[in-house]
């Protein structure tokens, strides 16, 4: 139903009530879905970031431990070990082996090889064994992978024997291969240390690429890398108390507040945090209270101007709503009903007939030889002749008749309280009004009362396809097939 004058009034006024009044609910369920929105998206890109320096590191330290692994398996450490006597070993042919396995990755800072007992066979850069902290580190390595026989990665420990400041420790076991290829018993250990200094290059590119702080914890919560800033300390502590080797987000409170996501490295035991101030995470929701703030008034300015133009549209509407139902109904190039609006006039003359008990006919209409006219006298002179039909068509029914384009040249007619006498004779009164000298012919078809709407339209194009084997120019009644000239 279109509107009108009194109706927009009321709704022009309904409009000011609605957008005026909740415009400041509105504005703070704005900040809070930002808010929430914010939070989500920093707790995401925090823990995406832990998530992807952990797997990084992972893979580098996979990496190392697939190439030490490789290396127990060399013929001059297991011919060595299986001597059992460090006097005897090939130490040039160990040596040469060591110096390859320390030239395969930049970053490893010196290899050993350690009999079953766990005294130093050979090592490179040839100098002496460490001492202190070093030297309790490699009898941990070394005891942890007799215990084990698997390779094993260490907490971090400084080297300073080999000139390393802070390294970590990738060592596998060597073992005897029986003839068959199957592994023996545990010959003894080689070792690696690698430098994390270049894990701390990455952790640096990545948190400023990324805009947040990564700090790496070792299995004993010792720092590995920390951020530039020097706060990796705090999160050492944060990541130490009953969260590590664990993921997970949490948040600090006081006056430099962070959030915090975290994650470990797999099959390492190391922990990797992303962090980012609580003030530097929701800065985008504190420009929100400024623009909300900055444009709520000049918004209900706005909205009193859109009241008005509401009121000039909606007349506007008005007009352009009966436009489109027209167009939406008809067709652009006759003017009278398409195919949808027939089946939906179809369905209603249908329930008319039904419901007061009269006769209905309907009749299916064929412009005769209509694609030789076109090739004869072109398309547009086609078009011409099917809307001048139509026309002419249209002011020889009754206004309570339906008359619609089917498809192509091809038309329908519903007549209530029409007999199929009387439809034939409305064909005859069409076959006079068609210009250029063309004519028609038709299939008319009586609803006996039960038919839908499509076995009535098909009764009737039966009787059409009878009329045009009939010679055209004729009517066709269905059912009895009686041409009727």
């Amino acid at each position: 139903m279109a509107l009108n004058r009194l109706r927009r009034r009321p709704l022009v006024a309904l409009f000011l009530l609605v957008s005026l009044m909740p415009l400041l609910a509105l504005s703070v369920l704005a900040i809070a879905i930002s808010s929430d929105a914010v939070t989500r998206r920093a707790d995401q890109s925090l823990s995406l970031a832990a998530s992807l320096s952990s797997r990084y590191i992972g893979e580098q330290i996979q990496g190392l431990q697939d190439i030490v692994n490789s290396f127990a398996h060399q013929p001059a450490f297991v011919a060595a070990l299986a001597e059992g006597d460090p006097a005897r070993f090939d130490h040039a042919a160990i040596d040469a082996t060591l110096i390859q396995l320390i030239g395969v990755r930049s970053g490893i800072a010196s290899a050993e090889l350690l009999t079953t007992d766990g005294t130093l066979g050979d090592i490179f850069p040839s100098q002496a064994p460490g001492s202190g902290k070093a030297a309790v580190a490699i009898r941990n390595w070394f005891a942890a992978v007799s215990d084990s026989k698997a390779a094993f990665v260490s907490p971090v420990y400084t080297s300073g024997a080999y000139g390393s400041p802070l390294v970590t420790a990738i060592a596998a076991p060597v073992n005897e291969v029986a003839g068959d290829g199957s592994t023996g018993p545990m010959l003894g250990v080689i070792g690696v240390e690698y430098s994390v200094i270049n894990v701390e290059q990455f952790v640096r590119q990545f948190a400023t690429a990324q805009g947040v702080l990564v700090t790496v914890v070792d299995q004993k919560g010792m720092l590995v890398a920390e951020p530039e800033t020097g706060e990796g300390t705090e999160m050492q502590r944060v990541l130490t108390q009953g969260r590590l080797g664990r993921s997970g987000l949490l948040q600090t409170h006081g006056s430099n507040a962070e959030l915090i996501a975290f994650a470990p490295v797999p099959r390492v035991g190391w922990t990797v945090a992303a962090e980012i101030t609580v003030a530097d995470a929701f800065a985008e929701i504190d420009r929100l209270r400024i623009t909300v703030v900055a444009f709520a008034v000049p918004l209900a300015l706005v909205l009193l101007g859109a009241a008005w133009l509401l009121n000039l549209t909606l007349g506007h509407w008005e007009r352009a709503e009966a436009e489109v139902r027209r167009l939406a109904a008809v067709d652009s190039l006759t003017g009278i009903y398409n195919r949808r609006s027939w089946d939906e006039q179809l369905a209603r003359e249908l329930a008319r007939a039904s419901r007061e008990r009269r006769p209905l006919s309907v009749v299916m209409i064929d412009l005769d030889h209509f694609k030789r006219f076109n090739d004869e006298h072109g398309h547009p002179a086609g078009d011409r002749l099917l809307a001048e039909a139509a026309a002419g068509w249209r002011k020889a029914i009754r206004a309570t008749d339906v008359l619609a384009r089917y498809g192509g040249e091809e038309f329908c007619l519903a007549l209530p309280d029409c007999s199929p006498s009387d439809a034939v004779a409305l064909v005859d009164r069409f076959r006079t009004v068609i210009p250029m000298g063309q004519t028609c012919s038709a299939g008319v078809a009586c609803w006996d009362g039960k038919e839908s709407g499509s076995s009535l339209v098909a009764r009737a194009d039966r009787a059409l396809y009878q009329a045009k084997t009939q010679g055209r120019n004729r009517a066709v009644v269905a059912d009895d097939l009686a041409s009727v000239a």
